[in-house]
């Protein structure tokens, strides 16, 4: 297996634009192809040869303008190549959603979709909790209070999340791996008993992975990978190559190089020529889309490859949308834009089933949502320096108390709404202009309306009327100081939103939870909580959230440094939600025997009791009343 950690050259690929290749005499002619916006529109090939031909051609050309200096704007260009400066530069780089409850007295992973389920580092079935924390997967016995099994993972694997279903309990992560002097990343996903953690099945593909649904029987995987080109790289850095040297070197590669293999239960297998597609430009890396039986066999796997650099993944019971950002970059201002891809499932093979290209680029996978057969897209024009140069971003992790780095002024928010085909993603409308000179902090969709969160200095949350797809309508702007990094609905007419109060400059102070009456075409403040110079994790990750309908609370990690930053803990914020206030029912505290050790990522609700999760082990708490600690199982 040889699929990839990126180069610091590999991950500079990602921003350069792909051409082909003519020949004249002895001396390529590299046809360049400058930015401008893409069709999404993706071609496959008509077998090996011209699939690698054409994954040659297209590095040459991204490659030969690395050379002319294209994109490392400043450095010293010498016999057309960049020097130091470019090394240096490069080196520095829905449905209706568901509560967290099911029909049982538990809780289940906080899912976009109802009835789609993500993948977390926690799961339970109510009589079990199976949590992978210190890359050691363990199973608890909630009646008996004990941990009942253990599986060590290897200390070089990471990104250790979890699914559970009738066929077992799966585990996926990503494995570096060192062979000679070659690294390269496998992502790998084990089907273990559930009861033993013993090892039945294991998948492994060059690469990690994007992210992953389990709707029904079946587990859907989106996989990067990128090439592994080293002698390439290698000629490149090397200052002597010119573009005829490129050209040979390009032409020792193989397939094998550039589309990831796989295995399954070390019976290898490859993906179909017929299968690997691209869009009208890409750099060489991929993403690999493919479905995995959770009860039955593995040995028909068919995975399809997307030559894209796909980085956000959307999942609907039919639905698989890969989101590919493709950037512009130019010495003043970087221009982006987002190609989605769909794709359906049929007996576990995906089929690429409809292509779309939105202005700017998407926050997460809740910027987007499939219902009433409509997608529906919210991105951010002109935000894409934030990956880039930097900056104090929601996809950063900003200091509160840090004034917010400056939008580009000319930044604009836009909904875009398609119609679902067959095969086929058709445009119906759109509404511009949300948050003039902010970018986009949170979004939910709840049915034919959208709530969205802009954030520069204060934070409008906007309300869009979606019910005629062919004309969304802004009908609410509410203005509040700071803003809401993740929203959540919290009973009929009533939206969570969980983020950061902020001075009227724009500068954060602490942890800040709205709650909010979606009732009318403008939303309304009903009430905040607040903790001052707190944070949550749930800004970045909604799987810390935990919803519990029956008992009306919310329960969410947090991090409070105090008053004097001086003073630092950790526990469980569990919120009483009444009609219409908020009000805080307990904090719930791990005794960690190491402080440097991560405390509660994870709330839960099995029964009666809350269980919470931190690095050193589970801790049940009383639903309800005082909240009492009833046990703890230490790791």
């Amino acid at each position: 297996m040889k699929a990839k950690l990126l180069t610091a050259l590999a991950g500079a690929a990602a921003l350069a634009a792909a051409g082909c290749t003519s020949q004249q005499g002895d001396d390529p002619v590299v046809d360049t192809v400058p930015w401008v916006p893409a069709s999404a529109q993706l071609a496959t090939y008509g077998g090996c040869d011209e699939a690698l031909e054409g994954i040659q051609d297209a590095a040459l050309a991204m490659m030969s303008e690395w050379q002319t200096g294209e994109y490392f704007a400043g450095g010293a260009v010498e016999d057309g190549f960049v020097r130091e400066e470019a090394d240096a530069a490069a080196s520095d780089a829905g449905a209706a959603p568901t509560s967290g409850q099911g029909a049982d007295s538990h809780s289940q992973t906080n899912n976009q979709v109802a009835g789609v389920d993500e993948p977390d580092i926690v799961k339970t079935d109510g009589t079990s909790v199976y949590s992978v924390v210190r890359n050691t997967l363990r199973v608890v016995d909630i009646a008996s209070g004990e941990v009942v099994a253990e599986h060590a993972f290897d200390d070089m694997s990471w990104s250790h999340e979890l699914f559970l279903g009738d066929g077992g309990l799966f585990a996926m992560y990503t494995q570096d791996v060192q062979d000679d002097d070659a690294y390269y990343s496998e992502f790998r996903v084990d089907r273990l008993d559930p009861a033993t953690l013993e090892v039945r099945d294991t998948f492994v593909m060059e690469g990690s992975m994007v992210d992953a649904r389990m709707v029904g029987g079946e587990l859907r995987f989106a996989v990067s990978s990128q090439p592994l080109l080293q002698p390439v790289y290698d000629l490149l850095y090397g200052g002597d190559a010119d573009a005829a040297d490129l050209e040979a070197a390009l032409g020792e590669t193989t397939l094998e190089d550039w589309v990831p293999g796989f295995t399954v239960n070390g019976e290898a297998g490859e993906v179909d020529c017929g299968d690997i597609a691209h869009p009208e430009r890409f750099s060489g890396s991929a993403v690999t889309v493919f479905g995995l039986a959770a009860a039955g066999g593995w040995d028909a796997v068919a995975p399809h490859t997307v030559m894209a650099d796909g980085e956000t993944v959307h999942g609907t019971a039919d639905s698989l949308y890969l989101a590919h950002y493709d950037y512009g970059w130019s010495e003043d201002e970087p221009e982006a834009e987002t190609e989605i891809y769909r794709f359906r499932f049929d007996g576990g093979e995906p089929a690429l089933a409809g292509e779309a290209t939105v202005p700017g680029s998407l926050l997460n996978q809740y910027s987007l949502s499939e219902y009433d057969g409509h997608l529906r897209i919210a991105t951010t024009e002109n935000d894409a320096m934030w990956g880039w140069w930097g900056g104090c971003g929601p996809a950063t992790d900003c200091a509160w108390g840090t004034e917010a780095a400056p939008e580009p002024e000319d930044s604009k928010s836009t909904v875009t709404v398609f119609a679902v085909g067959e095969d086929a993603l058709t445009e119906t409308g759109s509404v511009t202009d949300l948050g003039v000179t902010e970018q986009i902090y949170a979004v939910r969709f709840m049915g034919d309306t959208a709530y969205i969160v802009t954030f520069r200095q204060t934070d409008p949350l906007y309300t869009v009327d979606l019910s005629d797809p062919a004309d969304p309508v802004v009908t609410g702007e509410l203005k509040i100081t700071g803003y809401s990094g993740y929203l959540h609905p919290v009973g009929e007419d009533r939206l969570l939103g969980v983020g950061q109060d902020a001075t009227e400059d724009g500068m954060t102070t602490g942890l800040q939870v709205s709650l909010f009456d979606t009732a009318a075409p403008e939303a309304a403040v009903l009430d905040q909580y607040h903790r001052e110079n707190a944070a949550s994790a749930v800004e970045y990750d909604p799987h810390a959230f935990l919803y519990w309908q029956d008992a009306s609370i919310a329960v969410l990690p947090v991090n409070d440094w105090g008053r004097d930053y001086a003073d630092y803990t950790a526990g469980a914020l569990v919120l009483a939600i009444g009609t219409g206030t908020l009000e805080e029912a307990a904090w719930i505290e791990h005794e960690l025997e190491d402080p440097n050790q991560e405390g509660i990522v994870r709330a839960l609700v099995i029964g009666d009791q809350i269980w919470t999760l931190s690095s050193e082990g589970i801790q049940a708490n009383e639903l309800g009343g005082g909240y009492a600690q009833t046990a703890w199982i230490g790791f």
